[in-house]
């Protein structure tokens, strides 16, 4: 393909050129991991239905059978709605998968925008799908650093136009009508990453997966296409600050501006796949609490008077200090900690497993301490006696996070979650099938309205109301 063009911008407009003129021929490696990302994000979907709303009302009251479902609503509605809800009720607890190489939540836009619509079979959404997590790995690759440091949160950035791409794409639309409509969407979008770790990162995520359906709507229908500006789809995010003009080679102008030097042939996506998520927090956490489930093994946890953790600035970037007391607060990372320290083990649901009061308890034990990037996370727990035990990770410690056995560990967990929650009434998905058959199982299965299902429920505070 066409990359080695004069800047970032023309790179990337010369592999969607390639790309969208002949389609060609995806690995299955790729189909398969858009199946395992899909199935994942309809299980967390799935999940955060089972959570009832604080105050008792139906979110999705008012429903019409006009299109897709609202998965396990019972309900139904436009394609551009049931995609926002089913986007909503994904990401809500942030238990949905990350693609590291784009720099955000890729499936939360792809599989509500493809998945259920009446004129494209599975096996052509999938297809389409990771055609279109390529062109977000083309895209964050480019951008995913430099719109973080500007102050612009990456997935409603990265995931918005691969939503643009995918439904253009899944529509038939020329190249150039293609490239219309990524103009369109960059033309009055931009994020803000300081919203994350409130209700305004469930809105930004939801007015970019309307504005993706409105520009792909609005694109299809003008007759009055600036050609000059749709070929230069991706000069909106100039303006932005991040300096997509710069060449497409290596030298000190794409250095001094932390830019890839150059892009690749071939599908790059692939060097690294879709991660599954074994926790209900932002994967900036990740690496942290794996060290303290490591401390935790060596330690008894009720001999514990005071834990310090190091964190590299990197990682507490995504730190939101919630202090309410609520079991899901995604974005603190010593909530998270507290969490993980009394489990004794990084892997768990947004379902509650300890209470309220034993987190607060736990959390006002944990002291975090930011490091330079270049510096190992560090865990030091300190005993009643003033005796303590430390654990240090580098980053060269951790486990793959794109293993085919790991995502097939997550699927299988949020599998056993659904099932022990809803019961023998339900009957539960394999999660030993592979993902396709796994997902086409989901979607067999999502018009079931599953809300009454699940009782006993413990009410929640935080990101489900």
């Amino acid at each position: 393909m066409p990359t080695k063009s004069a800047n970032l911008g023309e790179a990337l407009d010369g592999w969607l050129d390639a790309t969208t003129h002949g389609l060609g021929d995806v690995p299955a490696g790729l189909v398969d991991d858009a199946a395992a990302a899909s199935a994942d994000f309809m299980l967390c979907a799935l999940i955060s239905r089972l959570l009832p709303a604080e105050d008792g009302r139906e979110r999705d009251q008012g429903m019409e059978a006009a299109g897709p479902a609202v998965w396990w609503t019972g309900a139904v509605h436009r394609a551009e709605v049931a995609a926002e809800a089913n986007l909503l009720a994904g990401i809500a607890a942030d238990f949905d998968a990350v693609h590291y190489l784009a720099g955000g939540h890729l499936s939360a836009f792809l599989a509500p925008a493809l998945l259920g619509r009446r004129d494209l079979p599975l096996d052509a959404a999938l297809r389409l799908q990771a055609i279109a997590t390529e062109f977000a790995v083309r895209v964050g690759q480019v951008i995913k650093d430099r719109a973080r440091l500007k102050g612009l949160h990456v997935t409603p950035l990265v995931g918005g136009l691969s939503s643009v791409y995918a439904l253009a794409l899944a529509n038939g639309y020329s190249p150039d009508r293609v490239k219309w409509c990524l103009r369109l969407f960059l033309s009055t979008f931009r994020s803000d990453y300081g919203l994350l770790g409130s209700d305004g990162r469930l809105y930004q995520m939801a007015q970019a997966m309307r504005q993706a359906h409105a520009a792909v709507a609005e694109g299809g229908v003008h007759t009055r296409l600036d050609l000059a500006a749709a070929r230069e789809w991706w000069r909106p995010l100039t303006t932005l600050g991040i300096p997509i003009d710069s060449p497409n080679e290596s030298n000190e102008s794409n250095a001094a501006h932390d830019l890839p030097a150059g892009l690749p042939d071939g599908w790059i996506s692939g060097d690294r796949f879709t991660d599954l998520k074994p926790m209900p927090c932002c994967a900036y956490f990740f690496s942290v609490l794996a060290v303290v489930a490591g401390l935790r093994g060596c330690v008894a946890t009720d001999s514990v008077r005071r834990l310090e953790v190091h964190v590299p600035r990197y990682a507490f970037v995504a730190h939101r200090g919630a202090g309410d007391g609520s079991w899901l607060a995604p974005f603190d990372l010593a909530h998270n900690v507290a969490i993980c320290w009394l489990l004794g083990r990084d892997s768990w649901t947004p379902l509650p497993e300890l209470t309220r009061d034993e987190v607060r308890a736990m959390r006002e034990l944990v002291h975090l301490r930011v490091t330079s990037d270049d510096l190992p996370v560090t865990a030091v727990a300190v005993t009643g006696d003033g005796t303590g035990a430390e654990v240090t990770l580098a980053a060269g410690d951790l486990p793959p996070v794109d293993g085919a056995a790991r995502r097939h560990a997550a699927l299988r967990q949020k599998c056993d979650v659904v099932r022990r929650r809803l019961g023998p009434a339900w009957h539960a998905p394999r999660a030993d099938q592979g993902a396709g058959e796994l997902l086409r199982e989901l979607l067999d299965r999502s018009g079931q309205d599953v809300r009454g299902l699940a009782t006993g429920l413990p009410t929640l505070n935080g990101a489900f109301q």
